[in-house]
């Protein structure tokens, strides 16, 4: 789940580690221990994960004989990854969103140059060739457009 937010990782690292110890636990009772509050993630974070990920973390993570407990131990292996400094606070993750860290805005930079970019593919019915293509325009004028 690379270059997704922290608390969806632990989530999707949660039903890996649930996923992958199947075999070992054979149904009997697990007790998985968690940083970040993964059922509120669930509920409250839908916006960058899919309706196919949300759903199998569910149904992973609702097992009857698994019981998720909120750890608040810190590992100190994960400093080397990523340095805390000492202005970042600590999120809850039920009310943490993700827009609070993207940089995409939806107002353009001022004195910028206004693209609008479109592209198009179609199959050739008797060839059975995908053809595809695009365009990048600007408002006064066309840029380029190309069969890719």
């Amino acid at each position: 789940m690379k270059g997704h937010y922290p608390c969806e990782q632990a989530l999707a690292a949660a039903a890996f580690a649930v996923k992958k110890s199947a075999t070992i636990v054979m149904g009997s009772h697990l007790t998985l221990y968690v940083e970040h509050a993964v059922f509120a993630i669930l509920q409250k974070n839908k916006s960058t994960l899919t309706t196919q990920k949300v759903s199998g973390y569910e149904v992973i993570l609702s097992i009857p004989s698994l019981q998720v407990v909120r750890c608040h131990t810190v590992n100190p292996a994960t400093f080397f990854a990523h340095p805390v400094s000492e202005d970042e606070q600590v999120h809850d993750c039920a009310t943490y969103t993700p827009e609070e860290e993207s940089e995409i805005r939806d107002d353009p930079i001022p004195g910028s140059m206004l693209l609008f970019v479109d592209g198009s593919s179609f199959i050739d019915q008797e060839t059975g060739i995908r053809h595809s293509g695009a365009a990048v325009v600007r408002a006064e004028q066309q840029g380029s457009s190309d069969t890719l």
